[in-house]
């Protein structure tokens, strides 16, 4: 019972990590197809940043590879995304 509690966790948690890097993904496109990022919240991607590398930390301490390398893609993304509205934020 345990051990399939623990495979239902990981699949979970994989699909979970998947939809939340691939919940960003739209963005960043939209932003480079049309060069304008005027109406991107620079403050809720910093935001988001910080609690990634807030949960990396925690994945860390309790030895979560999965975690934390799904928390270091969705950083690596928001700061991608950051930096375009940073470039494209002007009207």
């Amino acid at each position: 019972m345990d051990l399939d509690m623990q495979s239902l966790a990981a699949i979970t948690g994989t699909v979970g990590g998947m939809l939340s890097v691939g919940a960003f993904l739209p963005q960043a496109y939209r932003i480079l197809q049309r060069r304008s990022a005027v109406d991107v919240s620079l403050a809720m991607y910093v935001m988001i940043v910080v609690g990634c590398v807030l949960w990396m930390f925690h994945a860390y301490v309790l030895g979560s590879v999965q975690l934390f390398v799904a928390n270091l893609v969705i950083a690596v993304i928001a700061v991608g995304i950051v930096i375009l509205r940073i470039r494209y934020g002007k009207r």
